[in-house]
């Protein structure tokens, strides 16, 4: 009996390798009719699977797959990069970059599919994630719910960076990774803390993303140890889309900037506007106030450095690059959940 691939299936149908793992697995999420296509064609060019009872299948009865070796690297496959607004960072840019190299290296295509940042009723996913044409994707940058809920339920290989927050993972069909920053912000409050700084804000849109939401955990851990209380007014966590960042940052430290020791962000991009307020605003950093960041990126241009936090986007794009082609050769592996830990980098703004 010669041996066949999913993919050999796979690519006699036109459709995903993973479709074929479902319906000679007997998994959830494929139509009757395309079930039983499949299973017709793996039987033609001889799958190795056994008649087992009478459930339906190419004779009537179901066939049990014969346990099988992992296939080879899915040379000259798609895989897509699904992502909304890469362009507004370098961050996101830098991290398809080295997705790309990774791909390139091992003979994959890599495709940018581009999503709008919310979801509306008119809206369709691309032809090219439901036509066959891409084997997996790789989700980056997704937090509206309903594009992210669109994309989880294709049924192609998936691996995502971050997820929108308070997702429930078990739901997820896919691995998931996240960059740590609960331990991060732990970290920098309790250096702050340290230096005698006690009324400490955090400012970021804790509903946007996972990963913000785990840094305000973080912040609140910290403070909480030490018994500082917490007045929520007077922290800014409320939903803000990237075009309201700057009014309502500058509205809020109009009313709490002089009355704050130290002002953590949940990343750069917010600690950069809290810099440039304090610059407009005669307000010394550090002398008066601490500020710190996440993601050292340096894309801004402030007027003293930032404490941040070191994502390594090289790390990250090669790492989500080499899971998805393991995720394409072993689909029937158990999914995983990642925490990519960060190192922190303290600079002028927390150092006086």
């Amino acid at each position: 009996m010669k041996k066949v691939t999913y993919q050999q299936v796979a690519d006699a149908l036109n459709i995903s390798r993973v479709t074929v793992w479902k319906a000679v697995n007997d998994k959830p999420g494929i139509a009757p009719d395309t079930k039983r296509s499949i299973l017709q064609k793996a039987v033609e060019m001889g799958y190795p699977i056994s008649i087992m009872s009478n459930q339906e299948s190419t004779n009537n009865s179901p066939i049990t797959p014969v346990p099988q070796q992992a296939a080879p690297a899915p040379k000259n496959a798609n895989v897509a990069v699904v992502v909304s607004r890469p362009e507004t960072s370098n961050f996101w840019m830098s991290i398809i970059h080295y997705q790309a190299i990774t791909f390139a290296n091992q003979g994959i295509n890599l495709m940018y599919v581009y999503l709008p940042p919310t979801y509306s009723d008119n809206f369709t996913l691309p032809v090219c994630l439901t036509d066959g044409t891409v084997s997996g994707i790789i989700v980056m940058n997704i937090y509206d719910p309903r594009l992210f809920s669109a994309l989880n339920e294709l049924p192609l290989t998936k691996v995502f960076l971050d997820c929108p927050a308070n997702t429930i993972f078990s739901t997820l069909n896919g691995d998931l990774f996240l960059i740590e920053g609960r331990a991060n912000i732990e970290e920098i409050v309790e250096r702050m803390i340290a230096s005698k700084k006690k009324r400490i804000r955090f400012i970021g849109d804790i509903a946007y993303a996972q990963t913000n939401k785990e840094r305000y955990l973080g912040y609140l851990k910290a403070m909480q140890r030490h018994q500082l209380f917490i007045n929520e007014s007077e922290n800014l966590t409320q939903s803000m889309g990237l075009d309201q960042y700057k009014p309502l940052v500058y509205e809020y430290l109009d009313h709490i900037a002089a009355s704050s020791d130290a002002i953590v962000c949940v990343n750069d991009h917010i600690a950069s506007l809290v810099l440039a307020y304090c610059q407009e605003h005669n307000i010394r950093v550090p002398e008066d106030l601490y500020v710190s960041g996440f993601d050292d990126n340096h894309e801004f241009n402030n007027r003293i450095t930032l404490t941040s936090v070191h994502v390594n986007t090289e790390h990250i794009g090669t790492h989500l690059a080499n899971r998805i082609v393991y995720r394409l050769m072993h689909p029937e592996d158990d999914y995983e959940y990642t925490y990519i830990r960060s190192r922190t980098i303290y600079r002028e703004s927390t150092n006086d």
